[in-house]
């Protein structure tokens, strides 16, 4: 049988370097977190201003439990409401969700998207951020849940209909979002 050294040893010694590992990794996360969370801050804020480049400012960002959408109210110089800049999350992409800032004027009409984050086959699913025939189709409708794939008003794109789907759903989980600013009815629910 073997000492308890021969046990112990190499416990302590995994212990301790598991110990300092995950101490250095809390220390990382400690300093970066700050810069991260202003880079992405950032990122939306460019975002809002993308989608709606007539507002002179947006308000605060606020989450809709409902939706599972945020948007903030888009103002202009003197402070009118001009529309919502609503960021909205689509499933059915190739490798997952795809997450999406939409612009909607003050009447809830798409004016423009851009793309927060997207990771799909680069040969087709990513080309669909710039094909600008595909996300045409998406500027000037309005109403939740009027969006579909298959027989619908959106012609997928051949090739990419996982990448067409997950992007027709994060608008149409923005139109969602605001008949909930609004206190309509979901087609949903």
């Amino acid at each position: 049988m073997k000492n308890i050294k021969d046990y112990a040893v190499p416990t302590l010694t995994l212990f301790i370097i598991c110990l300092v590992a995950a101490a250095l990794l809390g220390l990382t996360n400690g300093v970066t977190a700050p810069k991260i969370a202003e880079i992405e801050k950032q990122q939306t804020q460019e975002a809002m201003q993308e989608v709606l480049p007539d507002a002179a400012s947006f308000g605060e960002i606020i989450e809709d439990a409902d939706s599972g959408c945020s948007y903030a109210e888009a103002k202009d110089a003197s402070g009118n409401v001009i529309g919502y800049a609503v960021t909205a999350a689509g499933k059915g992409g190739y490798n997952g969700e795809i997450k999406l800032m939409v612009g909607l004027d003050k009447s809830g009409v798409v004016q423009k998207l851009s793309f927060l984050s997207i990771d799909e086959t680069p040969s087709i699913g990513m080309k669909l951020k710039t094909n600008e025939g595909f996300l045409g189709q998406f500027l000037g409708i309005s109403g939740s849940a009027a969006l579909k794939v298959k027989g619908g008003q959106i012609d997928a794109v051949s090739g990419a209909t996982k990448t067409s789907t997950g992007i027709t759903d994060a608008v149409n989980n923005a139109l969602i979002c605001y008949s909930n600013i609004k206190g309509e009815v979901s087609a949903n629910g």
